[in-house]
């Protein structure tokens, strides 16, 4: 399909296609194939929505009169009714992370509360530490003491 075809279902000229793209800053490089120049399906589908229309021509809903003169707010509101559905797969992709990540701090949780059971037993069953050494004396006379004591000299 080309912009042509487009404007040939939409009943208007090809300027006003790629205006009304360039209003709702879509870049017609994305949505054609650079070796041919035919829209790509990508592109198709994203024209043919954002002029509500089907792949037979204009929607059911679209009166022959319409087709000259298309309603900027039925476009609106269809493209309105697509960010909808977009963000609401968002929201529902943004749930199924939060419940797996609340499924892995749950399993965290857990791990470090084991992790914990088992630091304390280990320290439980560690043989109780050496006696401290003797105090210091903290005076000079109590130390030279000490010292003569230990050599056996009195």
């Amino acid at each position: 399909m080309t912009i042509k075809e487009v404007a040939q279902l939409t009943g208007l000229s090809h300027q006003a296609i790629y205006k009304r793209l360039k209003a709702h800053g879509v870049k017609l490089e994305t949505l054609k194939d650079k070796t041919t120049g035919q829209l790509t399906s990508e592109g198709e589908a994203a024209i043919l929505a954002l002029f509500n229309i089907s792949d037979n021509g204009p929607t059911a809903d679209e009166k022959p009169e319409e087709k000259t003169q298309p309603d900027p707010q039925k476009n609106e509101v269809a493209e309105l009714r697509n960010q909808v559905e977009k963000l609401q797969a968002e929201v529902a992709q943004l749930r199924n992370q939060v419940a797996s990540l609340e499924s892995e701090r749950d399993y965290l949780r857990l791990s470090l509360e084991r992790e914990q059971q088992l630091h304390g037993l280990t320290i439980s069953k560690l043989p109780t530490p050496p006696p401290a050494l003797p105090p210091a004396p903290q005076e000079r006379g109590k130390i030279r003491a000490w010292w003569h004591r230990i050599r056996g000299k009195d």
